[in-house]
């Protein structure tokens, strides 16, 4: 670049994402890169411009006027390099190609920008979808057969980068009227003990996670059904005495004249949605581009 600069992408990568997180501490957490380097690249990248481009307030990072001038300047300058790498593509007469491993039915839980994304690609990456049980597709990731996984539920961090797009809340639900659960808002493992359970799938994570959690507490689990249907689980409730667990989001006000929501006691039963890549591979220019699409489209509610 002219003028003795020595900016790279990198640089600018990381500038937009702080920019659009507004603290170095998520910023770092979402680019799997230390708060100190992040902070020490702003550092060198404020020296090569010779300007400040925050200012901290209570609030978090606020750009100053010479920042927004160079965000605004830097996002027409990444424009132009995705550009140039889709040029160069049409040239060759390809288009980069992401595989992304999804867990099973997650595509309908997450934001419709996020979806058609994923679903149709976009004019600079064509998307080879695959849904398959959540261990599924992280052994695909981690056999590089695809370069992403959108899985539910916590990864292995030894073996995977991950970012948390949103959080699902999971709760028990028991007949409003005849359960003896009914007239309380919260209820633990114990008191749940024997009590006939609908529970997910033993393949899907929900489903492991709640074997998982009785087993720790020694408490037993009896399982009167496996289904992984909302609707259908919530009808099965709401004509029966029994327990199940369900996704918050999935209930709703004409369930709960038939239904009672319960938490866990204690202890959240909270399931994380993660985009995950292979710890320790370093990922093209095209497939950053890509993450960052993902989070751009993944903000606001589920």
């Amino acid at each position: 670049m002219g003028g003795g600069l020595s900016l790279d992408i990198n640089q600018f990568i990381y500038f937009g994402e702080i920019c659009r997180v507004g603290s170095l501490s998520k910023a770092a957490e979402n680019l799997h890169i230390s708060q100190q380097g992040l902070s020490l690249s702003l550092k060198r990248l404020e020296k090569e411009l010779g300007c400040q481009l925050f200012s901290r307030r209570p609030s978090g990072l606020e750009l100053t006027e010479a920042g927004m001038l160079f965000r605004k300047e830097s996002e027409a300058a990444m424009e132009h390099i995705n550009r140039i790498y889709q040029y160069c593509q049409t040239a060759n007469g390809s288009k980069s190609r992401i595989t992304v491993a999804c867990t099973i039915n997650l595509i309908t839980r997450i934001p419709v920008k996020l979806r058609q994304l994923l679903l149709r690609g976009n004019e600079d990456f064509e998307i080879n979808f695959i849904e398959d049980w959540t261990s599924n597709c992280e052994t695909m990731v981690a056999d590089n057969r695809a370069n992403f996984g959108l899985v539910y539920g916590p990864c292995n961090e030894t073996q995977f980068q991950s970012t948390t797009l949103d959080v699902l809340e999971q709760v028990f639900i028991v007949n409003r009227k005849v359960s003896t659960l009914a007239q309380r808002d919260t209820v633990s493992l114990t008191e749940l003990a024997n009590y006939p359970l609908i529970v997910p799938d033993e393949r899907c994570r929900p489903g492991l996670s709640i074997r998982a959690m009785f087993e720790t507490a020694g408490v037993p689990l009896n399982i009167a059904y496996a289904c992984d249907r909302p609707q259908q689980i919530i009808d099965l409730v709401a004509n029966d005495d029994m327990a199940a667990r369900v996704i918050l989001d999935d209930v709703t006000e004409s369930d709960l004249t038939k239904i009672k929501v319960l938490t866990l006691r204690d202890d959240p039963f909270l399931l994380p949605i993660c985009l995950i890549y292979k710890k320790g591979r370093k990922l093209s220019m095209q497939e950053r581009f890509f993450t960052h699409l993902v989070m751009d489209n993944s903000d606001g509610e589920v």
